[in-house]
């Protein structure tokens, strides 16, 4: 389930809280891409945004909190000048992923095994990353460049 609250029509800010299910992730990048249409991005823009969206949320669901039932996620998108920026907030595990190491690449095709990698193109396709563990909360904000 995908919740929306907006400020007034033409608002440059969404929030949302969506449930720490995969059954959220369509609906959110639905509701991220309908929000974003007026503001007349381009499509490498775009595409950013999807990628850090759906792998920094496929992380929070998986990760975030040790497969309880019934959490949620709080979801803020900004469209700034300059860039978008996405809020990640959750009550879950604390997890730094400025601290986390980067992945082994695999040497050969062979060697490759799926996953493990979304932390690594989070941080090529964003322009900034910021964590902070407040109050019991995992707070990532990243931002992509308007290109």
């Amino acid at each position: 389930m995908v919740e929306a609250a907006s400020g007034s029509a033409g608002a440059s800010r969404l929030q949302l809280r969506l449930a720490s299910d995969c059954e959220a992730l369509e609906p959110t990048r639905q509701a991220v891409l309908h929000f974003l249409a007026p503001h007349a991005l381009n499509p490498r823009t775009i595409f950013n945004v999807e990628l850090v969206l759906e792998e920094t949320l496929s992380n929070q669901i998986k990760y975030a909190f040790s497969g309880a039932a019934g959490r949620s996620i709080e979801l803020t998108v900004q469209v700034d000048a300059d860039r978008v920026a996405m809020r990640f907030e959750d009550d879950g595990v604390a997890f730094d992923p400025l601290r986390a190491r980067a992945p082994v690449l695999p040497s050969s095709i062979d060697e490759a095994v799926p996953g493990g990698l979304g932390l690594m193109l989070v941080r090529k396709f964003a322009q900034s990353v910021d964590y902070e563990r407040r109050d019991g909360r995992n707070c990532l904000t990243i931002a992509v460049a308007r290109a």
